[in-house]
């Protein structure tokens, strides 16, 4: 019988260890690419903490990206927008799809929807 904890993933898919103190949600050892910091940048540590339990829920109890979870992001204001998948990483919620950059927010959507399609997914679903 196999395993499938976190001992058996790779290391770039691991859970690092929280900082010391109070309870935050791991990590994964994945940097965030350089737009992926750069939206990030800033925000609240406790937001994303919190962020990252609701994604971590959503995902079935599973760190990394969320299948079927879709969004657009505005990465450049009334400019440009980008496709993006959710994950239960505290450090990386948002992986973003640099190559799927659009001028309008209706036509990074479309690509949203043809990527899950394409990959034969369907929007997350959680039994309680």
């Amino acid at each position: 019988m196999s395993r499938s904890g976190p001992d058996k993933l790779s290391p770039a898919h691991r859970p690092r260890r929280p900082p010391a103190g109070k309870h935050v949600m791991p990590s994964l050892g994945e940097e965030p690419s350089g737009l992926e910091h750069a939206l990030l940048d800033g925000l609240d540590a406790d937001r994303m903490n919190q962020l990252a339990e609701c994604l971590f829920t959503l995902n079935s109890r599973r760190f990394g990206p969320i299948p079927g979870a879709y969004v657009v992001i505005c990465t450049e204001p009334g400019k440009r927008w980008c496709v993006a998948q959710l994950s239960a990483d505290r450090g990386r919620p948002l992986r973003l799809f640099e190559e799927l950059a659009f001028d309008s927010p209706a036509a990074a959507q479309r690509a949203a929807t043809r990527l899950r399609r394409t990959r034969g997914e369907s929007p997350p679903k959680r039994s309680i």
